[in-house]
């Protein structure tokens, strides 16, 4: 279609070799490819990207009409009537991701304290849990029996556990019997987390989709249908501070998960993926932890997240300001309103793919999935 935009009009096209021409006047003899950018080890970017370059179009499937992300947040439960007092608070302040952090397994009782007043089919629950013997089973049967008490319109409950069965067979048997537990409800049992390692985000995309894989892999020689059990997976990642390069991350992990299951003929199914902004460090300045928290959920959302949980600035008490100490959930509606502020203000969820058609964002999320790509098979050989 052609584009009658008087600004287009005012401004003429430039050539590719124009601006090589110029860029070679500047460097006086200079090579440009010492301006390359080693962002980290194995991933090297050039200064220039133009629209004449073979840059490209990294689409993955998503059923998604807009980039409609969920507002998450942490809740420590240690004290059932304070955490729901922290529920209703979040949700009263537009949070619709509540994640638990739980040491046992909640009683059908406990949960009815915990989610008092709480409609569980307008949000999403996800449970986490440090202990290894923690009774997964046992616990979904409390969670499901509640769910399904709480059902007075026929909706089904959304959710997830934060469990990595790993490989071993008597974890992944137990998967099994979850998955064939769900009844109406929608939840993923398998949370495919970044490890922190020094490692780059090459082999860190690597590692993710090679468990992932594995997954799939082990629960189809118990009978799993690979279309079966990539529903019932999802990702976690850490987000940093390198912003173009967390959200190509994002979207690359996309594009090599609907490689993996394209291998397994399954239909296109969008990486779900749960994104978490990194923790203040003890003494750190919580105002600049602000500015750092929005810039990361930014790269979040603009990568294609599908649900963020921001980090108060006052997280672990890691800062003794007034500000926080005096009013304990400033920290906690400073970090929601930093994605209110993202859909309200910036409209970040009314477009799909928001870093699509960026040359450099195109080309940086080429480089890691096909290197990761690489990484991965070669590791399951």
């Amino acid at each position: 279609m052609e584009n009658k935009s008087l600004l287009f009009a005012e401004f003429s096209a430039i050539s590719r070799e124009e601006w090589m021409a110029k860029i070679e006047k500047d460097l006086k003899g200079k090579a440009l490819e010492t301006l390359n950018w080693e962002s980290e080890p194995g991933l090297e970017l050039p200064p220039l990207h133009h629209s004449t370059d073979s840059i490209p179009a990294n689409v993955v499937a998503d059923d998604r009409r807009q980039n409609q992300w969920e507002i998450g947040q942490l809740i420590s439960v240690s004290n059932l009537k304070e955490a729901n007092r922290a529920v209703i608070n979040n949700l009263a302040g537009g949070v619709n991701a509540l994640q638990f952090q739980i040491e046992t397994p909640l009683t059908v009782a406990e949960l009815n304290v915990l989610l008092k007043d709480v409609i569980p089919s307008y949000i999403s629950l996800h449970f986490e849990w440090k202990r290894a013997d923690f009774p997964i089973q046992a616990f979904w049967a409390n969670l499901s029996h509640y769910l399904t008490e709480q059902d007075n319109q026929g909706t089904a409950a959304q959710g997830s556990f934060l469990w990595e069965p790993a490989t071993r067979n008597i974890d992944l048997q137990l998967a099994t019997k979850l998955f064939s537990q769900t009844g109406a409800h929608n939840f993923q049992f398998i949370t495919i987390t970044s490890q922190e390692t020094s490692g780059s985000s090459i082999e860190e995309l690597a590692s993710l989709v090679g468990r992932g894989q594995a997954h799939i892999s082990k629960l189809q020689d118990l009978g799993i249908a690979p279309q079966d059990s990539a529903k019932h997976i999802q990702f976690s990642l850490s987000i940093g501070n390198t912003f173009f390069l967390e959200i190509a991350k994002i979207r690359a992990l996309k594009l090599l998960w609907a490689n993996v299951l394209a291998a397994y003929q399954v239909p296109s199914l969008a990486a779900n993926i749960n994104a978490y902004t990194s923790a203040p460090e003890t003494g750190e300045d919580p105002y600049h932890f602000m500015i750092q928290s929005a810039t990361q959920a930014m790269s979040a959302v603009m990568g294609g997240a599908n649900r963020l949980f921001v980090t108060p600035a006052d997280h672990g008490s890691a800062t003794a300001d007034n500000r926080f100490r005096d009013n304990p959930d400033f920290g906690p509606r400073i970090a929601r309103n930093v994605q209110h502020l993202l859909q309200m203000e910036s409209f970040l969820d009314r477009v799909i793919d928001p870093g699509a058609g960026s040359y450099y964002i195109e080309n940086l999320t080429q480089q890691l999935a096909t290197k990761a790509w690489v990484l991965f098979q070669e590791n399951a050989l």
